[in-house]
């Protein structure tokens, strides 16, 4: 089956099944070869390589919605986001249950500052989303969202969700101690730095422990 993904995408998750249609075996091992070949350029940041390999492994496999969203993928890479949702959107035509090409295809509207419609996706991204880790990305990248435009009921909502499902990830503590800091509410504040700075500590992570505890020093110091 085609595996092969880029993995180079932030933090986007990529559909790693083929269609549901009956596809000759041989035409399967090529458009799998192709698929390599492209994320192999993608790793490269060969972009229009790998461009070209997912136009002729969509030529050969036009219903293939995971072709789509891998070369909507490097078209992201290539900050070509116009045209990475276009075959975004050609991906969900074939497979509207794709969590992870509406995850993808809200990032990209996020580039080009379509919030209304990145919180659209993230939504149906939502309804889809059947494994943890892809519902993390989205929550988090969801509350960074809400906190960006002001939501902050939502994003604190959203932060919550990620620290129900993982607990031990310090960026989505330091980010909600932010929005509580711009909230005025100092004490939720500190005790999210200083949880942040006790994850970064147990992952080795000093310079960034310290920089949180420098900032509740700050705090602490004007208070």
């Amino acid at each position: 089956m085609m595996n092969r993904i880029s993995k180079t995408i932030l933090t986007l998750t990529i559909a790693t099944t083929l269609s549901t249609l009956n596809i000759a075996c041989q035409k399967v091992t090529q458009v799998e070869a192709i698929n390599d070949s492209a994320v192999e350029k993608v790793a490269q940041k060969d972009y229009q390589g790998a461009l070209t390999d997912y136009n002729k492994a969509i030529e050969k496999d036009p219903n293939n919605a995971t072709l789509y969203n891998n070369r909507g993928n490097a078209h992201f890479q290539a900050q070509n986001y116009e045209e990475a949702i276009k075959d975004y959107n050609e991906a969900l035509k074939i497979n509207p249950e794709m969590a992870d090409t509406y995850y993808n295809r809200a990032y990209a509207r996020q580039q080009l500052t379509d919030l209304k419609g990145a919180l659209s996706d993230y939504e149906k991204a939502l309804e889809f989303a059947t494994d943890e880790t892809t519902k993390i990305k989205i929550y988090g990248n969801r509350a960074t969202l809400h906190h960006a435009v002001e939501n902050y009921q939502n994003a604190l909502a959203d932060y919550a969700e990620v620290i129900k499902l993982r607990p031990d990830i310090p960026q989505i503590y330091s980010n909600r101690a932010n929005l509580y800091y711009q909230q005025g509410k100092l004490e939720q504040a500190i005790a999210d730095y200083r949880q942040a700075a006790d994850l970064y500590q147990k992952e080795g992570n000093t310079q960034s422990q310290q920089e949180l505890l420098a900032i509740v020093s700050k705090i602490e110091q004007s208070n």
